[in-house]
C-alpha cells in the first residue's frame, strides 16, 4: 500500500509541476506587462492601470500574435484569476455606504442604473450590435466602467473582443466627461452637492468621478465619492441578476436537446462568492488592513486580466464591429448624463 501511495504522490507532483510549467510563460508575461501598466497607471490615474494593460496587450498582440506557449497562462488568467479578482473586489465593498446618502439620492442612483442599462440595450439591438457587447457597454456606463465590464463579462460569456471594445469605448467617454462635466456644472449653476451627485451618478469610472468632482469643488468631491461608492454597490445584485438571466437563456436554448438541462451546472457560481464577500465585509468580518490588501491584489489581478484580454483579442474581429460600439457608448453616456441631471433637479427642487 505504501508503494501505491508513493506512486500516486509522485504522479500528483509530476502533474502539478507539468501544469505549472504550462502556465508559467503566460502568467509571467501577463504579470510583467501588468506590473508595467500598474506603474504607468499610478502616474496617470485618469487613464489607470487597467486601460494601460489592455492597450499594451492589444498592441503586442497586433504586432506579433502570442505564441502557443503563452496560451495556457493567458487562458488561466482569463478564467481562474478573473474569478478570484471579482471575489476579492467583492470583499472591498460594503453596503454600509448606503446609510451615508439620503433616500432621494439612492432613488436617483437606482433609476439611473436601471434606465441606462435597459435603454442602452434597446438602442444597441436597434443598431444590430452583438447583445453581449451591448450589455457590457450598458453596465460599464451605468455602474463603474472597466470593473463592471470585467465582472459581468464572464457571467454572460462575452469574448475577448467584446470586452476589449467595451472597455476602450467607456475609457474614451470617461476622458471627455472629466473635461466637460465641470464646465457644464458651472454653466448650469449647480451647487456643489448637486454637481457631486451628478458626477457620482453619471461618470463611469471612479477616478474620473473624483477628478471631475474635485475640479468643481472640494465639497463636490466629497459628495461624488460617497455617491459613486454607493453606485458601485449596485454591481452586486446586478451580477446575480445577470447570472440568473443568462442561466435561464442557456436553459431555454438547450430545451430541444435530448438530455435534461442542468441549471446547477451552467449557473456561474462564483457570483455567490462575490456577493458573500461583500456581505461579510458589510458586517465587519474582515479587518481594515485585510480589506485594503485584498482590494490591491484584486486590482492587480484585474490588470493582468486586461493584459490577457488584449493579447487574446482578434484585431480583425474587432475591426468588423465598426463604429457601432462607439455610437452605443455615445448614446449611453449622453443618456445617463441627461437622466441623472433631470432626476437630481427634480429631487432637489
Amino acid at each position: 500500500m505504501a508503494g501505491v501511495g508513493g506512486i500516486a504522490s509522485t504522479e500528483s507532483r509530476g502533474w502539478w509541476f507539468g501544469r505549472s510549467e504550462q502556465l508559467a510563460p503566460g502568467l509571467i508575461v501577463t504579470g510583467a506587462i501588468a506590473a508595467a501598466a500598474w506603474w504607468f497607471g499610478a502616474r496617470v490615474p485618469l487613464v489607470g492601470p487597467a486601460v494601460f494593460g489592455l492597450l499594451a496587450g492589444l498592441a503586442l498582440g497586433s504586432i506579433n500574435a502570442p505564441s502557443a506557449a503563452l496560451q495556457p497562462g493567458t487562458d488561466y488568467t482569463l478564467k481562474r484569476l478573473l474569478r478570484l479578482a471579482i471575489v476579492l473586489f467583492g470583499a472591498s465593498l460594503s453596503f454600509a455606504e448606503i446609510v451615508n446618502i439620503g433616500g432621494g439620492t439612492l432613488l436617483v442612483i437606482l433609476a439611473v442604473v436601471v434606465l441606462a442599462i435597459s435603454l442602452t440595450y434597446v438602442f444597441g439591438l436597434w443598431l444590430r450590435a452583438p447583445s453581449r457587447l451591448v450589455s457590457l457597454i450598458g453596465v460599464g456606463t451605468a455602474i463603474c466602467g472597466a470593473t463592471a465590464i470585467i465582472t459581468i463579462g464572464p457571467i454572460i460569456e462575452a469574448d475577448e473582443e467584446e470586452t476589449a471594445f467595451a472597455v476602450t469605448t467607456i475609457f474614451l467617454f470617461n476622458m471627455v466627461a472629466v473635461i466637460v462635466y465641470p464646465l457644464l456644472g458651472r454653466l448650469l449653476a449647480l451647487s456643489s452637492v448637486a454637481f457631486g451627485t451628478w458626477a457620482g451618478t453619471a461618470i463611469h469610472d471612479t477616478s474620473s468621478v473624483l477628478a471631475a468632482a474635485y475640479t468643481f469643488s472640494d465639497a463636490a468631491g466629497k459628495v461624488g465619492t460617497v455617491v459613486k461608492l454607493t453606485r458601485t454597490l449596485m454591481l452586486v445584485p446586478l451580477a446575480f441578476l445577470f447570472g440568473v438571466i443568462h442561466t435561464y437563456r442557456l436553459g431555454r436554448s438547450d430545451r430541444g436537446a435530448a438530455t435534461r438541462v442542468n441549471f446547477v451546472k451552467i449557473f456561474p457560481w462564483f457570483i455567490l462568492w462575490f456577493v458573500l464577500a461583500a456581505v461579510l465585509n458589510t458586517f465587519g468580518a474582515f479587518s481594515a488592513s485585510g480589506v485594503k490588501f485584498s482590494a490591491q491584489v484584486g486590482k492587480f489581478l484585474i490588470v493582468m486580466v486586461m493584459v490577457a484580454v488584449g493579447l487574446s483579442a482578434n484585431p480583425r474581429r474587432m475591426a468588423r464591429m465598426g463604429l457601432r460600439p462607439f455610437f452605443i457608448g455615445l448614446f449611453a453616456s449622453l443618456l445617463i448624463a441627461a437622466i441623472s441631471i433631470f432626476l437630481i433637479r427634480w429631487v432637489t427642487d
